[in-house]
């Protein structure tokens, strides 16, 4: 006898669509296509620091290479297009930035939306799909692409998606 969660009565939770046992809940997945496949959440590693710091070493190289030709060449208007072209690196760069810490905001925002979302989801390896012992949002067997875009979508950050993500609830 199983429930929902599958071994709290003793027994594996058996896949629908081929009939293993071999499932494991969608958060123990460790194999890494598999489990960037099932990720809960958009990558959000990092504070914005290397953003920044590339950022002002391609102002400094713009700059630098306007002052340099400028020089070299006898070309004084080459200066401040450099700048110019500085200064609109350095614009997008915290564009960029605040951009990121916004998605990561909204990420944080949903997560427990998302959880709720992905509750109770096994993965079959052998199906390599994910399906809900309870039932869930679909019956059977579906990709962890339609995964991802139901987890995500009720987590609230589902214009994050890539486009088979995206487009795996219609091809259900």
């Amino acid at each position: 006898m199983t429930n929902n969660g599958g071994e709290a009565y003793g027994g594996p939770v058996m896949c629908p669509g081929c009939g293993t046992g071999d499932t494991v809940p969608v958060g123990d997945v460790r194999r890494g296509k598999d489990r960037i496949r099932l990720a809960p959440a958009p990558n959000t590693f990092g504070d914005g620091c290397s953003n920044f710091v590339e950022g002002t070493v391609i102002a400094g190289l713009a700059v630098a290479a306007a002052a340099y030709y400028a020089d070299d060449r006898d070309w004084p208007w080459l200066l401040p297009v450099g700048i110019v072209a500085g200064l609109l690196v350095m614009w997008g760069t915290i564009a960029v930035i605040r951009s990121e810490g916004k998605d990561k905001r909204r990420v944080r925002a949903g997560a427990d939306r998302a959880a709720a979302a992905a509750e109770g989801a096994r993965f079959c390896s052998e199906c390599d799909g994910v399906f809900f012992a309870s039932g869930g949002p679909w019956e059977g067997v579906a990709s962890p692409e339609r995964f991802r875009h139901h987890v995500w979508t009720a987590g609230g950050y589902g214009d994050q998606l890539d486009e088979k993500a995206k487009a795996a609830p219609e091809a259900a």
